[in-house]
């Protein structure tokens, strides 16, 4: 969903992307204790609660990327764009 990028215009990118906001939980979950171990799969981990294996930052950002992407499918959002992910 991302516009084309050209370098005379860096600033056409979708104002309602959850890409930083993901790749921000995908490194969160890489550094916790969970992948670190490596007995569990990254999807193992990312359904895990546990606070031994896996930080409230990461289980935070897990849960603004989901509310971002059900933002996404809200019309009166769409237009505005998203705040979460913004």
């Amino acid at each position: 969903m991302s516009l084309p990028l050209s370098e005379d215009k860096p600033y056409r990118q979708a104002s309602n992307s959850c890409k930083r906001l993901y790749e921000e939980m995908i490194a969160c979950y890489q550094k916790s204790p969970c992948m670190q171990s490596g007995e569990f799969t990254f999807e193992q981990c990312r359904h895990s609660e546990d606070p031994r294996q896996v930080t409230a930052h990461c289980i935070t950002l897990r849960k603004a990327y989901g509310q971002c992407r059900r933002n996404l499918l809200n019309p009166q959002l769409r237009m505005r764009g998203n705040m979460v992910g913004s």
